[in-house]
């Protein structure tokens, strides 16, 4: 029971790396707020979980609506220990394909909104001088890829928002931390083979590209973000953790 009596929030909480990381929490003793785009899945999660688990729905893109979501969440808990940004927008495109409302898409909500997350929620922990913020990026923020400029720079700027918050807060109390996921098995990575001309050959090279032969699981990610909520990690400030079956040892 790592996270006893905790109160954390995951947005994307209701699919993927999010609803992993929220069961997880869940688990370890944790109350969650789940934040999704999708609130009926959020609802549904929640409802599975029982206890005191809520989700409230939220676009990371809109200021004000991450700034009502916050004060929601603030006056029902009156602060919080763990704020996970996991809500992402993925894109797979040349750059010169790329349309201006897709690039604005993919950073708003890859970027603007851990930011937005932050400024909302994080002076609150800054002010009781405690708590943990863990960013998800990516793979793809660490080293290029082919049809990646959108989402790459978007997790690529993630991990060095990272570290400049790290610096800024490292006296505060609060500690922010970056989780770098590889190749893992979630919807996200069902919508990218969906697109590929052949579905199972494309999963087979997302294998390929890591060390270990194999996709990760968005469980074995959670156990990352576990480890970062946890006081395990009392020492990481500004981390960035790689998750990625070797890729980046290579």
């Amino acid at each position: 029971m790592r996270l006893k009596d905790l109160k954390c929030v995951v947005t994307g909480g209701a699919s993927g790396i999010g609803a992993a990381t929220v069961r997880r929490f869940a688990a370890e003793g944790a109350e969650v707020c789940i934040l999704d785009i999708d609130l009926t899945s959020a609802d549904a999660l929640a409802a599975e979980l029982g206890g005191a688990h809520f989700a409230l729905a939220l676009d990371v893109r809109m200021e004000p609506a991450v700034e009502q979501v916050a004060a929601a969440v603030l006056e029902r808990w009156g602060a919080i220990d763990v704020l996970v940004n996991n809500a992402g927008s993925e894109l797979n495109k040349t750059y010169n394909d790329t349309t201006v409302e897709e690039w604005d898409r993919v950073l708003d909500t890859d970027l603007k909104g851990p930011w937005l997350l932050c400024k909302h929620f994080v002076p609150s922990m800054v002010e009781r001088g405690s708590g943990s913020v863990i960013n998800i990026s990516s793979l793809n923020g660490l080293v290029g890829f082919p049809l990646s400029t959108a989402y790459g720079s978007a997790k690529g700027g993630l991990v060095v928002f990272t570290r400049d918050m790290a610096i800024e807060l490292a006296t505060s109390g609060v500690r922010i931390n970056c989780v770098c996921p590889g190749v893992i098995e979630t919807p996200m990575m069902e919508r990218w083979t969906d697109l590929m001309p052949d579905k199972a050959e494309a999963k087979d090279m997302l294998k390929g590209v890591m060390p270990i032969g194999r996709m990760g699981t968005a469980d074995e990610v959670a156990g990352a973000v576990l480890f970062f909520a946890s006081s395990d990690s009392s020492l990481c400030q500004g981390a960035v953790l790689s998750v990625d079956g070797g890729f980046t040892a290579q």
